[in-house]
């Protein structure tokens, strides 16, 4: 069997009999959200995954069963990527499957050896997930082992099922580690700040905070800049070097 008839055995099966107008994926999406049906109530989240369904010839009611938006991005649930891959010619064979780890064997006809996957609490641990997700961890321990183990051995083995998605999970790790990552870069330009200056970009945004039309707002932006300058004396004389001169201007206009 060719390569291309090989890739074709992978793609989901459920093909939508017709071609959705706009209209009609619209009142399905408001249904769909009015509803709650698979979770969702957000109507342009549901209107979202019409639109993927339309574009990828699924029946709208199967992608809203398989997959969700997190943070306006689109996951596939493990499920979804689990029965894509047995529809393929994948099977899994469950070693263990318990509260301490779940651990499976992924063999698939493109793949050219069984691959073993097993996560646990220490892998978890180390990936930075427990501390993190410890409540989920803690109360679905073996789903959630489990929606890894899929993810990972799908993914290692016939990674077309996975249609280049990630499954929830984890897509709210990703973004629980972006956001850990943007904190990290805030504290270290706080501390690049307080041992080496302003620079001067941020002296120019400081000294615009300044360019007010009222002496008792410019003192209240003075006091700001100062105290935002935090010692930098360069910074601090230039703040008030432009404080004294739109002091005086400001002065002039209320005696004119």
């Amino acid at each position: 069997m060719s390569d291309s008839k090989n890739l074709a055995t992978i793609q989901p099966r459920d093909i939508a009999p017709v071609n959705y107008s706009f209209n009609e994926i619209t009142r399905m999406a408001q249904a769909f959200a009015k509803s709650g049906l698979f979770g969702v109530k957000d109507e342009n989240q549901a209107l979202a995954l019409m639109l993927h369904a339309q574009a990828t010839g699924k029946h709208p009611a199967t992608i809203m069963r398989d997959y969700d938006l997190i943070n306006n991005r689109l996951a596939k649930k493990a499920e979804a990527m689990l029965r894509d891959f047995q529809a393929s010619g994948g099977r899994v064979d469950w070693i263990k499957y318990a509260d301490d780890g779940v651990t499976g064997v992924f063999t698939h006809p493109f793949a050219p050896k069984p691959v073993t996957i097993d996560w646990d609490i220490e892998r978890a641990k180390k990936a930075g997930l427990a501390g993190k997700a410890g409540d989920m961890y803690s109360k679905y321990t073996r789903a959630m082992f489990r929606s890894r183990v899929i993810s990972e051995g799908v993914r290692t083995t016939a990674p077309e099922a996975t249609e280049q998605m990630y499954t929830p999970d984890e897509i709210r790790a990703i973004e629980v580690e972006q956001v850990a990552q943007t904190e990290n870069n805030a504290i270290a330009g706080a501390v690049a700040q307080i041992t080496h200056g302003l620079s001067q970009d941020d002296v120019d945004a400081l000294v615009m905070t300044m360019d007010v039309k009222a002496l008792p707002e410019l003192k209240t932006a003075f006091a700001a800049a100062w105290k935002a300058a935090n010692g930098d004396e360069k910074a601090q004389a230039r703040l008030k070097s432009v404080y004294d001169q739109h002091k005086a201007d400001l002065e002039a206009q209320v005696v004119i």
